[in-house]
C-alpha cells in the first residue's frame, strides 16, 4: 500500500489541470460549500421563512447538480479518479441505465453530447433565473397572487420550473422516474379523456387548463416549492451533508479496516459486517442502488475473496443495503417525510421503526449466518481481533452520542440535531487528527492545512450528494399536487377496498403489490412519497392505525428494490459482482423473505409498532405493576414474532445449522412460522404452542445453538 501523500502535494495536484476544467471545478467547490454552510446557517438561526430558505436552496441545489453533470460528462477524464464525488454518485435508479440501449451511439454522437452540454448550461441558467424570480417576487406570490390573481409571466416561470426539475430528475434517477412526474402532469390536462367504456372511471375528473397546473404545480408556491422540498432542504439535507463529512473523516476506510479484523475472529468472517455497514450506509444515503454501488463496490469483492458464489455475495449486499433504508433514526430521510405526513413528532417515527427494523436485520443476520455455513464458505476464525483499529473511528462516538441525544432524550427536530451533530464532528476529528499527527511526528502546519481540505472536502461532498435529490424531491411535490387536485388518491383509495370486498387481509395484499409495484427504480424519498399518497389511505379506512399503515406500505416500497423485474439494487450488485441478474435476484428474495413477512406481523401485532403509546399510557396512569402488565404482553409478542422469524429463515434457507432440510421439513416450519407471527395475541394458546413447536424443534437435536452460534463442523 503506497504511502499517503502530503497534503501540500495533493493540493498541488488538484490545480494541475487544465483552465477550463479548473474554473468548472472551482465554481462546484464553492457552490457545494456554500450550500453545506448555508444549511447549516438556516439551522442555527432560523433567518427567514422556509419557503423561502428552500427556494434559495432549489436555486442553488439543481444548479449545482448540472454543473457536477457538465463535470463528469462532458469534462473531466472519465478515467480520472480524483473525480468530483469520492463515492458514487447517487443516480442509477433507473434499471435502464444498466444496460446498453439501442440509442446508445445515437446519443454518442458528437452533435447530440454538444447538445447534451447546451441544455445542461442553460438548466444551469434557469435554475438560477426561476429561483432568483421567485425570490424577488415571494411576499406578492405568497401573500397577495392569491387574492390579485397570477400573472401570465408567473405562469411562465411555474412551467419553467416544472420542466427543470422534472428534467433534472430524468438525469439523475432515470426515465420511468421522470416518466411518473410527465404522466401525473398530462393526467391534469386529459382526466376528462378517460371518461370511456374502455377505462375505469376512477380516472374521471373534471380536467385543469394550463394556469391552474402551473399554480398547483410551482408558481403557488406549492408543487415544486410544497412540503416535499421543504423537508428535503431541511431535515433530508443536514443529514446528508454530515454523512459527506463523516465520509471525508474517513468513515469508509474506518469500515474496511474494521471488516478485516472480523474476519480474523467470526466463521462467517466478512459478510456480517457487510451487513452491518451496509445497513448503516444505507440508513444515511436514501437509496438503495446508491448505497448498493458504494458500499458494494467495497463489500461484494471481499464477500467474494471468501468464497462466496457470486450471485450470493450481490444477494447479501442488495439486501443489507435496501433494509437499510428501514433502520432508524434516519430510515433512508423517509423518516423525516413521514412526521411531516402524519404530522407527528419525529422520535415517534423513530421509535415505530425500531422493532420492526430490529426484527428484519435479525431475520437477515441469521439467514446470511445459516447460508454461510450450508454452503462451507465459512473462515477458519483463528485470528484476534486488533483492538487498536477501533481507536481509528474513536471521532465517530462523540457526535453520535450528540445525535442520539438531542434526537432521543432532548427531542430536538432533526434540523437541529443535524445541527449539533455536524458542530460536535468537526473538533471530535480535529482532536483525532492532531493525535495521530503527534504519533507521527507531522508538521503542525501540514496537519493545518490537511485538515482544513478535509473539512472543506466534506462540506463540499455533503452538498454533491444533495444535489440530485432536489430535482426529484421537487417533482414529486408536482405530482404529489395534482394526486390531490384531481381527486385521484382518494379515489384508488376507495377502489382499492372496493376490491379487497372490505376483507383486511385482501386488502394487505393489494397494498403490498401496489407498493412493491410503485417502489420500483425509485429511491427511498420518491418510493415513500407515492406509496404515502396513493395506498396508505385505503389501510386507514380499514381502521389500521395511520402510522402503522404507513410502515406498511413503506415497507414493500423499500423491498421493491430487490424484487424483479426491476430490483435496481440488485442490479447494480450484479454488475460489481458479475453475476447473473435473476439468480441474484432468487438469492435475494430468499435471503430478504422475512422482509417480505413482517409487515403483516405488525398488522397481526399492533404493538410491534405502537409499543411507545402503551408505555406511555402506563406510565401517565402510574404504578409500576400496571406498566408490567402492559409491558409484558408486547415482550411476549415481540418473543413469539421473533422465533417465527427465525422458523422462516430455516424454511427459506431450507438449513437449520447442522443439516439441509428436505421440503416436508421445510413446509412444517415455514406453517408454524406463519402460526407464530399472525395468530392473533389475545388466543395466547396459539402463539405459545407455535412457539413451542419451534423451540423444540431447533432444539430436539440441538440446532438452537447451531442457528443461532457459529456451526464448527
Amino acid at each position: 500500500m503506497e504511502p499517503e501523500k502530503p497534503p501540500t502535494v495533493r493540493l498541488r495536484e488538484r490545480f494541475d489541470r487544465p483552465r477550463g476544467e479548473l474554473a468548472l471545478r472551482s465554481i462546484i467547490y464553492v457552490l457545494g460549500v456554500f450550500l453545506t454552510l448555508f444549511t447549516v446557517y438556516f439551522a442555527a438561526t432560523l433567518w427567514t421563512d422556509i419557503g423561502r430558505y428552500a427556494n434559495v436552496f432549489f436555486g442553488i441545489g439543481v444548479a449545482l447538480f448540472y454543473l457536477v453533470e457538465i463535470l463528469e460528462n462532458h469534462v473531466a477524464d472519465p478515467d480520472d479518479e480524483t473525480g468530483i464525488a469520492e463515492t458514487e454518485p447517487a443516480t442509477g435508479e433507473d434499471s435502464g441505465s444498466l444496460v446498453e440501449t439501442p440509442f446508445a451511439d445515437v446519443l454518442d454522437h458528437p452533435i447530440w453530447t454538444k447538445l447534451d452540454l447546451v441544455a445542461l448550461v442553460v438548466g444551469v441558467f434557469v435554475a438560477a433565473a426561476v429561483s432568483g424570480y421567485v425570490e424577488f417576487h415571494y411576499a406578492r406570490l405568497l401573500d397577495r397572487a392569491p387574492i390579485y390573481g397570477w400573472t401570465r409571466t408567473d405562469y411562465y416561470v411555474g412551467w419553467a420550473a416544472m420542466a427543470l426539475v422534472t428534467d433534472a430528475t430524468r438525469r439523475a434517477f432515470g426515465n420511468v422516474i421522470a416518466g411518473v412526474v410527465i404522466a401525473g402532469i398530462a393526467y391534469a390536462f386529459v382526466g376528462p379523456v378517460f371518461d370511456s367504456p374502455y377505462l375505469p372511471d376512477v380516472f374521471y375528473h373534471t380536467g385543469m387548463d394550463w394556469t391552474q397546473v402551473a399554480r398547483h404545480g410551482a408558481i403557488g408556491l406549492t408543487g415544486v416549492y410544497g412540503f416535499i422540498l421543504e423537508v428535503g432542504a431541511t431535515a433530508v439535507a443536514i443529514f446528508l451533508m454530515f454523512a459527506g463529512m463523516a465520509k471525508s473523516y474517513g468513515l469508509m476506510e474506518f469500515v474496511l479496516r474494521m471488516s478485516r479484523e472480523v474476519r480474523n475472529v467470526l466463521e462467517s468472517g466478512v459478510v456480517q459486517v457487510a451487513v452491518v455497514g451496509s445497513m448503516i450506509m444505507g440508513s444515511i444515503t436514501g437509496s438503495a442502488a446508491a448505497n448498493t454501488a458504494t458500499t458494494g463496490s467495497f463489500t461484494i469483492p471481499m464477500i467474494k475473496d471468501q468464497g462466496v458464489r457470486k450471485d450470493f455475495a450481490c444477494a447479501i449486499e442488495s439486501v443489507a443495503s435496501s433494509g437499510g433504508q428501514m433502520l432508524p433514526p434516519i430510515m433512508g430521510v423517509a423518516a423525516f417525510l413521514m412526521a411531516d405526513f402524519l404530522a407527528i413528532p419525529y422520535v415517534e417515527i423513530v421509535m415505530a421503526g425500531a422493532i420492526p427494523a430490529l426484527l428484519f436485520y435479525f431475520a437477515v443476520g441469521v439467514a446470511v449466518h445459516l447460508t454461510v455455513h450450508k454452503f462451507g464458505w465459512t473462515t477458519s476464525a483463528d485470528g484476534r481481533f486488533d483492538r487498536r483499529v477501533l481507536l481509528g473511528g474513536i471521532h465517530y462516538v462523540l457526535p453520535l452520542a450528540v445525535l442520539l441525544y438531542t434526537l432521543m432524550v432532548l427531542r430536538y427536530s432533526p434540523l437541529s440535531a443535524g445541527l449539533y451533530t455536524i458542530v460536535a464532528m468537526v473538533p471530535s476529528a480535529l482532536l483525532k487528527r492532531l493525535i495521530d499527527a503527534h504519533d507521527a511526528d507531522e508538521e503542525p502546519t501540514e496537519v493545518a492545512v490537511d485538515f482544513a481540505v478535509t473539512t472543506f472536502d466534506g462540506l463540499r461532498q455533503g452538498a454533491v450528494d444533495m444535489a440530485p435529490l432536489v430535482g426529484i424531491l421537487a417533482s414529486l411535490g408536482v405530482v404529489i399536487q395534482m394526486v390531490e387536485q384531481t381527486g385521484l388518491g382518494a379515489r384508488i383509495s376507495f377502489r382499492m377496498v372496493g376490491l379487497a370486498g372490505g376483507v383486511l387481509v385482501f386488502l394487505l395484499i393489494l397494498a403490498m403489490l401496489t407498493s412493491i409495484l410503485f417502489g420500483l427504480g425509485m429511491p427511498t424519498p420518491a418510493a415513500y412519497i407515492v406509496v404515502a399518497a396513493l395506498v396508505a389511505p385505503a389501510l386507514v379506512q380499514m381502521e389500521v392505525q395511520n402510522l402503522t399503515a404507513h410502515m406498511f406500505v413503506f415497507y414493500f416500497a423499500m423491498l421493491s428494490a430487490i424484487t424483479p423485474p426491476v430490483a435496481v439494487a440488485v442490479a447494480v450488485g450484479a454488475r460489481i459482482a458479475d453475476s447473473d441478474f435473476l439468480r441474484s435476484c432468487k438469492q435475494a428474495l430468499r435471503i430478504g423473505a422475512p422482509g417480505f413477512v413482517i409487515p403483516f406481523a405488525f398488522i397481526a401485532n399492533d404493538s410491534i409498532i405502537q409499543w411507545q403509546y402503551v408505555v406511555s399510557e402506563a406510565r401517565a396512569a402510574g404504578g409500576t405493576a400496571l406498566l408490567e402488565a402492559l409491558v409484558q404482553p408486547i415482550l411476549f409478542e415481540l418473543g413469539v414474532v421473533l422465533v417465527g422469524t427465525v422458523a422462516l429463515v430455516v424454511a427459506t434457507v431450507g438449513y437449520d445449522g447442522l443439516q439441509r432440510l428436505p421440503w416436508p421439513h421445510r413446509l412444517v416450519y415455514l406453517g408454524v412460522a406463519f402460526v407464530a407471527m399472525f395468530a392473533p395475541m389475545n388466543a395466547v394458546q396459539f402463539a405459545a404452542a407455535a412457539f413451542g413447536v419451534v423451540v423444540l424443534a431447533l432444539t430436539n437435536t440441538g440446532r438452537l445453538p447451531a442457528v443461532l452460534t457459529p456451526s464448527r463442523q
